[in-house]
């Protein structure tokens, strides 16, 4: 039995959804005591190796130039926004409120796709897609307002965890319209060249704002065992979410990436619990 097309991009995304589950929490690990954006960098650099090293097996280096030279600008702005900026965000949320917090509230992000690519793509946004999408929101105000989780450290501040909050609030606001770009340049380069262009991108913008804003500071070599295997896991994520575009609408793919809540709480509440 063959799948359609958008049966393709539903299973392409849903597999760049549970890569990205397992990511948060190995990324969560490398974190503790860890600089952020020194971390962000490596990840990044490490992730886009990996890609890049999938990308030349599957396609021809030629494949990586397309005819028109405003797919290499989208793939440039996904870069930036995706890669480069908002994972700092992303990784700082996490750091400060964990998984379980973090990741529903940048998961939101649908939200804004539906918007940007209703503009920008001619996507429509039927009832459905709406009633879903006002669900999605329903369920993320739920999760912010519960109560504060268990630790058996000293609590955090509300300041330590009110950036937290803002910052997986700007990580949703940058992956939606990001998401956006993904698209437009996938439809004209090979989705996995996409992915390993995006985040060669996002490293140079990440290792450029890390060494301005932590110079001296480096990583253990713990933090950077736990650093390779969330970048393998990234590897996985980051292609088959670009190949996902190219088979199914933009607000579907983010939607359901968007479900990693349902995975990460529970795998949190198991294995993290006195924190998460």
């Amino acid at each position: 039995m063959t799948l359609d097309s958008h049966a393709l991009g539903i299973l392409y995304a849903t597999t760049a959804s549970l890569a990205w589950v397992a990511f948060s929490f190995t990324m969560k690990t490398a974190l503790t005591g860890a600089p952020v954006l020194r971390a962000a960098a490596a990840v990044n650099g490490l992730n886009a190796c990996f890609v890049t090293i999938i990308a030349l097996l599957l396609v021809p280096p030629a494949a990586f130039i397309p005819e028109r030279t405003e797919a290499l600008i989208y793939l440039f702005l996904a870069g930036v926004l995706h890669i480069g900026l908002a994972r700092i965000f992303f990784y700082t949320a996490i750091q400060r409120l964990g998984p379980n917090r973090a990741v529903p509230l940048a998961m939101s992000y649908p939200i804004v796709t539906a918007v940007t690519a209703a503009f920008a793509l001619g996507e429509s946004v039927s009832v459905q897609i709406i009633a879903g999408l006002i669900l999605l929101l329903a369920g993320i105000t739920l999760i912010v307002r519960a109560a504060p989780s268990r630790d058996i450290r000293k609590a955090p501040s509300a300041s330590w965890k009110l950036l937290g909050w803002a910052c997986a609030g700007v990580t949703s606001l940058l992956w939606g319209v990001a998401a956006v770009f993904f698209k437009k340049a996938a439809l004209e380069i090979p989705p996995v060249a996409v992915a390993a262009g995006v985040l060669w991108v996002g490293f140079g913008v990440a290792l450029a704002i890390s060494r301005a804003m932590e110079p001296g500071k480096s990583l253990s070599s713990r933090a950077l065992r736990w650093l390779a295997v969330s970048a393998a896991l990234q590897a996985i994520a980051v292609p088959f979410y670009t190949l996902a575009f190219t088979h199914t609408l933009a607000v579907r793919v983010t939607a359901i990436v968007s479900a990693q809540p349902l995975f990460a709480i529970p795998i949190g509440w198991l294995f993290m619990r006195e924190s998460e």
